[in-house]
């Protein structure tokens, strides 16, 4: 692959649905698209940075539709453009919000094109291309989330793995990207199993996608949900237990949350319980009879080796949560203003609270 600098009119480029940062595939209109990304609070401090000035340092990166994996799907619903964004999706919701001076549809931006050597393979190219999102996005503190981060370090673990060991292909995108083994070898095993539940379940969502560590970072738990020790994808088999211990994750995690438990607690206490279980069958009924309502077992209660978390470290962990969901509220949303009430009294809330802790 290589980069040659261009010049583009901004009606010809496409924000891509494809992007790893959409970890569901988007099947909406650009235009909304575009309202979604601009929602978020580092969009906004973005948009206001660029409204102040813009420096063309970090080009967009941007390649022909045809060259993109998924060109059929991209000209068949985007007809009308040309070029399909690799890096810089948030730079370019910006530039299309109409809200930077100077900048409409028409302008000419300085990008990079990404184009195929000769001789290029189509998969080599796709790589490369996946490589320079991973090292932008992956290594640094972007807007993607840990979901997009790992399906995108599982899409360039596929885009190797043929005939290699895991080992050597973990090995290989940490040196590509710049990031620990270890951070890439649990990420896309925890996302091989994250898929797994979305093919059979009800979706883990981003919000407790950190409890999924209690079932990727031991080989023990590992294999009693059917994940082969040696080359960590999952095996066919016949044996149904697997599945429904899989089916029955998403209400593990419900019933952690309804008792207070975070993530590492949850940890130690799945793993804890699974020493002593050899098979997938006895997990699977110590689970069935976790969940069953009319059961006394209940997770808090399981291990005593869970440490009592304080009423400091309580409070901490529900105002990092509430400060996350604070920071996405859509406040360009026309309903917003409906609720400005509710953001007034939280505001009120707080002003009480730092006064009294300041005095």
């Amino acid at each position: 692959m290589k980069l040659v600098p261009f010049e583009i009119e901004l009606n010809k480029i496409i924000i891509d649905p494809f992007n790893p940062r959409f970890v569901n595939e988007k099947k909406v209109s650009q235009e909304t698209m575009i309202s979604e990304m601009l929602q978020s609070s580092q969009s906004k401090e973005l948009l206001k940075s660029m409204q102040q000035d813009i420096k063309w340092v970090n080009r967009i990166v941007v390649q022909k539709i045809e060259t993109h994996q998924y060109s059929e799907k991209l000209k068949k619903a985007n007809q009308e453009y040309e070029y399909v964004v690799i890096e810089g999706n948030t730079r370019v919701a910006c530039l299309k919000s109409g809200s930077i001076e100077g900048y409409n549809e028409s302008t000419f931006i300085p990008v990079l094109l990404a184009e195929q050597e000769d001789g290029e393979l189509n998969e080599d190219f796709w790589k490369q291309v996946r490589i320079t999102q991973g090292i932008a996005n992956v290594t640094t503190v972007k807007e993607w989330s840990q979901v997009a981060k790992a399906k995108h370090l599982n899409a360039l673990y596929n885009d190797s793995i043929n005939g290699q060991r895991s080992h050597d292909v973990y090995k290989q995108i940490s040196n590509e990207l710049g990031i620990g083994l270890k951070e890439v070898r649990e990420s896309i095993i925890r996302f091989k199993i994250y898929s797994k539940i979305a093919e059979l379940s009800d979706p883990i969502s981003d919000d407790n996608w950190g409890y999924l560590e209690a079932f990727d970072k031991n080989i023990s738990i590992r294999e009693k949900i059917g994940i082969n020790k040696e080359t960590n994808e999952f095996q066919e088999n016949d044996e149904e237990y697997y599945e429904e211990i899989l089916i029955q994750i998403p209400k593990l995690i419900t019933q952690a949350l309804h008792q207070g438990l975070n993530t590492k607690q949850f940890r130690d206490i799945i793993i804890d319980i699974s020493k002593d279980i050899d098979s997938s069958e006895d997990f699977n009924s110590l689970i069935e009879e976790i969940l069953d309502q009319n059961s006394d077992k209940l997770l808090v209660n399981l291990s005593k080796k869970v440490k009592v978390v304080s009423d400091k470290e309580q409070w901490e962990l529900e105002l990092n949560q509430i400060f996350d969901k604070i920071s996405s509220f859509p406040s360009v949303q026309n309903w917003a203003v409906d609720l400005k009430y509710k953001l007034e009294n939280i505001n009120s809330k707080i002003t009480k609270h730092i006064e009294i802790i300041t005095n």
